[in-house]
């Protein structure tokens, strides 16, 4: 007998990962964010260590060459300020709700590619790895963390058989910390409090989040990151089934700029995109919208994986991907933009 799988209830997130994941890797991928992140939440011996004004994007190629793993994490060097080496951070995102037991080999095959890699590139000093976990869930994870030596059998002891590779990590487990006690610069408690509350599914304290926006006097600055917050905020209430709609942004901005909300709105939504997509972030992009604004987040998309990717995307290739219309071709795009080697290589594809 065939069993039916069960219903999914309104509060249940209907796909976890993607736009969490793309939130991040956005966010986080500026170096002043990452580098904050680190002053906070890592260990002081490896912040007292390193240069962290002098931290910069490392390359990943030695990761996934074979097509058998892709890094989806963010990986930065950091140079040791007595000039003996460097450290490579690493930022893994855990959102599931489940255990971290796999997060132990997960780093021990990461740091393998890489010393692999260094050892072919002809260096006589490997990078020494720092992995830190930012892990978000509903709960907090509770007891130890894991270790490679939980897959081991076990002797008499109760000790693992064998030489054991232990790997060392830090994990950052939002669950544990109270909302009003996150720490950090302006930029980085904005992207950690938004976390927060739409991985909790505290979806309706979203404006709590955005308080922190007050403290920036620069007002493109302030428009360019709550959009990127309600962009975020907007796919996390389309998972529950819900709409984030232009009535619950207005109050949302109401209480923090008050007189203002209208020319924030205008400006966050016709600045620099397009109509579709605007209304689509607005929105919430949820069942049944338009077709002008599936359209629209479908570019929308495409331009905001380039951009995390590549940091840049030149103007032929942003008004290319504007001007399509075709959804089957966008979704094309998107995928390909996630996988392709270099932004050269997306140029020749679309043209």
């Amino acid at each position: 007998m065939e069993v039916e799988p069960p219903q999914r209830t309104r509060n249940e997130p209907k796909s976890t990962g993607n736009y969490i994941d793309a939130f991040v890797k956005q966010m986080f991928g500026r170096i002043l964010v990452f580098a904050d992140f680190l002053r906070w939440y890592a260990d002081p011996e490896f912040v007292d260590a390193v240069e962290l004004t002098k931290i910069q994007p490392a390359s990943t190629h030695y990761i996934g060459k074979d097509g058998d793993e892709r890094i989806v994490d963010l990986v930065f060097q950091c140079p040791l300020k007595d000039g003996s080496g460097i450290f490579l951070a690493v930022i893994i995102f855990e959102h599931q709700s489940g255990s971290l037991k796999k997060i132990p080999l997960k780093l021990l095959r990461y740091i393998s590619a890489i010393w692999d890699a260094e050892i072919k590139e002809g260096k006589k000093v490997l990078s020494v790895p720092y992995f830190i976990v930012l892990r978000t869930a509903k709960k907090p994870h509770r007891g130890r963390l894991p270790t490679i030596a939980n897959w081991l059998p076990k002797g008499r002891n109760g000790k693992p058989w064998g030489h054991v590779p232990e790997i060392r990590y830090t994990v950052v487990d939002l669950p544990k910390r109270n909302f009003g006690e996150l720490v950090g610069g302006t930029e980085l408690r904005l992207v950690v409090g938004m976390l927060k509350k739409m991985t909790e599914n505290l979806l309706d304290e979203f404006p709590d989040a955005l308080l922190p926006l007050l403290e920036i006097s620069d007002e493109e600055v302030q428009r360019e990151l709550l959009r990127e917050l309600l962009g975020f905020a907007a796919k996390a209430f389309a998972a529950h089934n819900r709409r984030l709609d232009n009535a619950k942004v207005s109050r949302a901005l109401n209480s923090l700029f008050h007189d203002k909300e209208r020319t924030m709105m205008k400006t966050i939504f016709e600045e620099k995109f397009d109509e579709g997509y605007a209304v689509g972030v607005a929105q919430g992009v949820a069942q049944g919208v338009a077709k002008g604004v599936v359209q629209g987040e479908a570019r929308g998309k495409v331009l905001a994986i380039l951009q995390t990717r590549f940091r840049r995307v030149p103007k032929d290739v942003e008004k290319t991907i504007r001007s399509m219309t075709d959804l089957t071709a966008l979704e094309s795009w998107a995928e390909f933009a996630a996988t392709c080697e270099s932004l050269t290589e997306f140029k020749k594809a679309i043209h």
